[in-house]
């Protein structure tokens, strides 16, 4: 895993989380709207931090790292965590197990993926094919339906995949998407966490009625228009409601 650090020492804290096949460099150009106020945490989850020396293996490993990064250098608590896609796993996670304290939690298209008996079939199919998109630098008609995108909407994405991905990496992230929902959590009365999706997304009818058992004050946030992830192209757009959502 790898941590950068960017802006104001004495700013509120924000740690960024990136979507699947990503790393830390999908934030780059919203970090520099954030840095001049505040401190900036952009994380590169374990395989995909571009050495190839690391492999991603769960959720639950990779919240109890950033739980202990925080311990160790934010003094255990942190302004907001803002988790993007695959990110809101270990966001989720961390929140609920963690020792460090979270003050506010954006949820950015956390979508439900258990299709039930259809989950083995997909996890043995799936991972192969993302990998094709890992080299290849480019994302199939079908992804792009699933995902309700465009491949213009993609474009800036695909040019953030690192270097180095396993296909072990590929297959865990895989499994984390089928089984996220399907973990216990405990109910957070007080938690004030945000859930944001595009409009065109699929997936997130169930997704939100689950996080809403976890999280009763749960905010929503739809985003017209939009499709999965679709608001990291607009970084503005995205550090205004991120900002909005924190000073609230």
């Amino acid at each position: 895993m790898e941590i950068k650090t960017f802006g104001h020492p004495a700013g509120k804290t924000i740690m960024l989380l990136h979507g699947n096949l990503m790393c830390w460099r999908q934030f780059e150009e919203v970090i520099p709207l954030l840095e001049r106020d505040y401190r900036v945490y952009a994380v590169s989850f374990d395989g995909f931090d571009g050495t190839g020396e690391t492999t991603y293996t769960n959720a639950q490993d990779q919240a109890g790292k950033l739980d202990a990064y925080l311990i160790e250098n934010c003094g255990g608590r942190i302004d907001m965590l803002f988790a993007e896609s695959l990110g809101c796993g270990p966001a989720i996670l961390l929140k609920a197990t963690g020792r460090a304290q979270i003050g506010r939690m954006i949820l950015s298209g956390p979508e439900y993926l258990d299709f039930g008996p259809l989950n083995g079939l997909l996890l043995s199919v799936m991972p192969g094919k993302q990998y094709k998109t890992v080299r290849e630098k480019s994302m199939p008609a079908w992804a792009l339906r699933f995902m309700g995108q465009t491949e213009q909407g993609m474009r800036t994405m695909l040019s953030r995949i690192p270097d180095h991905i396993s296909p072990e990496s590929i297959r865990a992230t895989w499994e984390v998407g089928l089984n996220l929902y399907r973990t216990a959590l405990p109910v957070d009365e007080e938690a004030e966490v945000a859930c944001w999706y595009g409009e065109k997304e699929g997936h997130m009818k169930k997704a939100v009625k689950k996080l809403k058992s976890v999280y009763p004050r749960l905010t929503l946030r739809c985003f017209e228009g939009y499709g999965h992830g679709e608001i990291m192209n607009h970084p503005e757009q995205l550090t205004r409601e991120m900002l909005r959502f924190l000073n609230q």
